[in-house]
This record gives C-alpha cells, structure tokens and sequence, in this order.
C-alpha cells in the first residue's frame, strides 16, 4: 500500500442519495476511480431510499480493494437533503467535505483541481467548478491544464451588493468541496431547507474566507432527468418547451421561498459580531428578493408587472417588452423570436 502524503489536504468524499437506483452505480464508480495520494475517505449517506438505492451502494462498494476508508449509512427517516447533508458531514472526519449527489457523476479530474486550488488559495473555504448537463451517457470533457485555468475568487472585503465579482458567481452544490468549517462555525442547517442547501453553503463560504471558481474546468456531470430538484434546463426551443421551462422555474423559486428567511437569519446573526461581513448580507437580500420576484410574476396584475420587469424609456420602446409580461406564450414567443 503506498504511502499517504500528509502534507495533502484531508478530504471527506460525501455521497448523497435518494431513490437513484438506475443511477447511483455509474456515481460510485466515479468516484472511486478518483486518484488521490493524501488522506481521503467516502461516506455514503442514502435518505432512506424507498427503492433499491442502498442495496446497490452495499454491493458496488463492497468489492472496493483501495487504501481509502468506506462508510455506508442509511438514514431511518426520509429528511430531504439538508438532513442528509447534515449526518453525511457528522460521519465524516475530514478537513474539507466534497459534496457529490448520487445521480450525477464526478469528473475524473475534479479531485485533483480541487487540492491543486486549497493549495493555491490558502484563504480559500469553498472550491467549485462548472457543470456539464447531460442525458443519458456522459461525454468526455478536456480540461485544461494547470497553468490553463481562470479562477473567480471573491470574499466579503471585495464586494458589495451591486458589483461584479459577487453577482457572477454560481454554488453548484454537487461541485462544491468546502472546509469543515462550512459546518463547524454554524448550526445544522434548518430541515425545512431540503433545496437551498447550496445556498447556505455559498453564504457561509462568503462570510468565512474566500470563495474560489474555477471558471474553465468541469468538474461534475450534471445528470438531468425528470427527478431532478432543479431539473429546469429545457433543450426543446419549442413555444411548449419555453414555456414549461419559464414555469417549473418559477415553481422552483417559489419551493425556495420558505427558505430565504432561514438563510437571512443566519447571515444576520454573523454581522452582529461580524459588521465587515455587511456586504454579504446586502447581496442575499438583494439575490432572494430578485429570485421571489421571479417566482410570483406571473400572479400579479400585468401594470404589476410591466413596473417588476423593470422596463424603463419611452411609451414606444416599452411595448415590444410590455408584450412579454402580457402572459406566459408572449414570453415564450418574444424569447424563441430573440433566439432567431
């Protein structure tokens, strides 16, 4: 067996799922195949699946002959992700959590861009990277090399509300690695979160350190199907399939809501004993009052919602973008019309 580097970051490979059965075996094998030479170890932590989903995780790591420790664990209730993230990170002993989601499957290099940017950014206290839709199998994506790659690196003394840096980030939650102090410098995330838990995370990460995307790198094969949380990416341009987009994003948004007071709360607490962390606070408020918008526009009156849309000029430049607001199929036509 060969001889751990100790001088590598410690890394807990946490695997989340739910009722992935016709899923899960192609994510395990993903993730076993990760090379590492430091310390690292997997827990699989399944929500109380109601099919198969466990049974296959028992089997297809119970072959595994590599250096690295398993923990297999079922929960004996369903308590929707944030539980399930919550006792994945109480099994687990590492210095920093990779989040993995049990349909999706992880890039062969993404373990190895992780360590490379902890080393690279000592403040860093969330590593993430971009995502690669698909259906069905998987193609291959080239990444580029080491000295190839385009960071965004942004904290709480580099932003506020309205500039840049902030407003372009993404927290994918399945390609996120954070510190354990993500987890050990707050409570439990709330249960009643079970979809923003990316979220929580992204604010946290902000709050405590820096946050670091690699911009030009996949790092997770986004598997979409018709169970996804957010499966709300829609290949058909149809007039039906921009609809149906426009509302199952919309339904999101509104599933979301209970949780923006939640992630608020927490936000606030830290600025007590934290006012340079301000910043942060100004941009949530500002990101999840944009993301209700977008959830109710369609139940306000169409004045309502011309003022929501933000169109501003004179009376003839307001229509063609009046029209949009008028119902969902004038949406759906105005973006398929832009598309051409």
């Amino acid at each position: 067996m060969a001889e751990v580097n100790k001088e590598l970051p410690f890394i807990s490979i946490v695997v989340l799922s739910y009722n992935q059965a016709a899923y899960i075996r192609d994510c395990i094998e993903s993730v076993l195949c990760l090379q590492y030479e430091g310390r690292l170890e997997y827990i699989f932590c399944d929500d109380c699946s109601t099919d198969d989903t466990f049974d296959i995780i028992c089997q297809a790591t119970a072959h595994y002959k590599g250096p690295h420790r398993i923990i297999c664990h079922k929960c004996p209730t369903n308590g929707r992700v944030a539980v399930n993230m919550n006792t994945a990170v109480s099994l687990s002993s590492g210095d920093w959590i990779m989040r993995v989601d049990g349909d999706d499957i992880v890039h062969p290099e993404r373990l190895k861009l992780t360590v490379h940017a902890i080393r690279k950014f000592p403040e860093a206290v969330a590593i993430s990277g971009q995502l690669h839709l698909f259906e069905g199998e998987a193609k291959p994506i080239t990444n580029p090399q080491l000295n190839e790659l385009e960071y965004l690196v942004t904290n709480r003394q580099e932003n506020n509300a309205a500039n840049a840096p902030m407003r372009a980030m993404s927290w994918w939650g399945g390609a996120m690695t954070m510190s354990r102090r993500v987890f050990t410098a707050f409570p439990p995330i709330p249960s009643d979160c079970g979809i923003m838990d990316d979220t929580f995370f992204g604010a946290r990460s902000l709050l405590l350190g820096d946050f670091v995307i690699i911009r030009n790198a996949c790092f997770l094969y986004y598997r979409r199907h018709e169970n996804n949380i957010s499966s709300i990416a829609i290949s058909n341009t149809s007039l039906r399939g921009y609809m149906r987009a426009d509302a199952e994003s919309r339904n999101y948004y509104k599933r979301c809501m209970p949780c923006h007071s939640s992630i608020l709360a927490e936000i606030e607490q830290y600025t007590v004993t934290h006012p340079d962390c301000v910043s942060v606070l100004e941009f949530f408020r500002t990101y999840l009052t944009e993301r209700e918008r977008q959830a109710l526009f369609w139940e306000k009156s169409w004045k309502e919602r011309i003022a929501d849309a933000h169109i501003k000029g004179a009376w003839w430049r307001k229509i063609p973008w009046a029209l949009r607001t008028l119902c969902p199929f004038t949406w759906a036509l105005a973006r398929k019309l832009g598309k051409r």
